[in-house]
């Protein structure tokens, strides 16, 4: 893990410092800074938690052509993925210690890629991935004694989407996104599932 971090890092390094005296003929593909913002819902099913609450991020990055139709972009962001409710017998045995619902939390910085390929000038489709700093709380997976931990972790996400460009400047999407928010050796799991709507502005 630590190696494909720093692989990462170096990669997003790579990426933001590539100069546009470089670049080729954009066609359709994006190109240049960009800023976006994103809201919806954030499910978790795992362990303690079959359910989500309203979740969305900022981030922001740079984006250079690599050929008429595609781009690549290297980017960081923060992302809020909601609160849980615990459920079953967790909850119940974590109330009889501890007097309440053993309620999650999850949220962290990224950094990582995007490939967006533009299918005309107002359609794209887009993948993503990379580092998740994970910062969060909830209950671990013991049914019998569940205890309410804090976390820190790095971890992992990748999402995919597709969208829709206003005007050269700004776009909407539909997105899905998956942030595994997990620490193994505190036996806590908080994978969220983000199902969201987006609007980025280009420079």
């Amino acid at each position: 893990m630590k190696n494909t971090i720093l692989a990462l890092a170096l990669a997003t390094a790579g990426f933001a410092a590539v100069p546009a005296a470089f670049a080729q003929d954009a066609g359709n593909a994006q190109q240049g800074w960009y800023v976006g913002a994103n809201a919806g819902y954030g499910q978790v099913q795992k362990g303690p938690y079959d359910n989500g609450s309203f979740a969305g991020g900022v981030k922001g990055g740079y984006r250079f052509a690599i050929n008429p139709d595609t781009s690549v972009g290297a980017e960081v962001g923060y992302v809020y993925l909601g609160r849980a409710d615990a459920r079953g017998q967790y909850t119940q045995n974590y109330a009889n210690y501890n007097g309440n619902n053993g309620q999650s939390k999850l949220q962290g910085a990224t950094a990582g890629l995007n490939l967006r390929y533009s299918f005309s000038p107002n359609w794209y489709g887009e993948v993503r991935g990379g580092a998740f700093f994970a910062k969060g709380s909830g209950l671990t997976d013991d049914k019998t004694n569940p205890q309410n931990v804090n976390f820190n972790s790095t971890r992992y996400y990748a999402g995919l989407g597709a969208g829709y460009n206003i005007n050269k400047n700004i776009s909407v999407g539909l997105n899905w996104d998956y942030y595994d928010g997990s620490q193994s050796d505190k036996n806590i799991h908080l994978p969220t599932n983000l199902y969201s709507v987006s609007a980025e502005y280009r420079f």
